[in-house]
């Protein structure tokens, strides 16, 4: 949805990647991807999806809580489906605030607060869904250039998330200097 956004030819960091789908996707485009899961088996998956799809990501085995991103080290930030805690959340945004160059982009899709009465796949639990407002106060020098927070289509397969679903999409610029 967000594709005519992306840089061609830059670092890109996906948090959260589980089995590579996104960081796989930007390698596709021609991005250098590293993907940061918590689960080795689904880095494994990933790694095994990089190479049938014939790219090369990195993947780094982590807790996104530990992990430290080098500042102005990368171009673009996802984080998809990533659901955190508010502490964990405030503290791995920083982080991305901070790690994006000038110019880079973070882009953020995940399950609204009203998620719940929908079948659609996401937590169980409020304490893992987001309000955009309350995401945007995670960031303090990011401009918005896009910030929705509503119904939409889901159709990721049967496996995966399918039908009405109720999420929050960020696509945040750090200014250009």
């Amino acid at each position: 949805m967000n594709q005519h956004r992306l840089p061609t030819s830059s670092i890109a960091l996906a948090l959260g990647d589980g089995e590579g789908r996104n960081g796989v996707f930007l390698a596709k485009l021609g991005l250098h991807v590293t993907s940061v899961d918590l689960s080795e088996v689904g880095l494994s998956k990933a790694r095994d999806l990089a190479a049938k799809r014939g790219v090369s990501i990195q993947t780094v085995q982590a807790d996104l809580k530990d992990y430290e991103i080098s500042p102005e080290s990368q171009d673009l930030i996802v984080s998809i489906y990533c659901h955190l805690t508010d502490i964990i959340r405030r503290l791995v945004h920083s982080r991305a605030e901070r790690a994006l160059k000038p110019g880079g982009l973070f882009i953020l899709e995940a399950f609204h607060h009203l998620q719940l009465k929908y079948q659609s796949g996401g937590p169980k639990t409020t304490d893992l869904l987001y309000d955009a407002d309350v995401l945007l106060g995670d960031f303090r020098v990011l401009q918005i250039l896009e910030a929705f927070d509503g119904l939409c289509y889901l159709d990721e397969g049967a496996s995966r998330h399918s039908g009405l679903g109720n999420i929050v999409r960020l696509v945040l610029q750090k200014p250009k200097q």
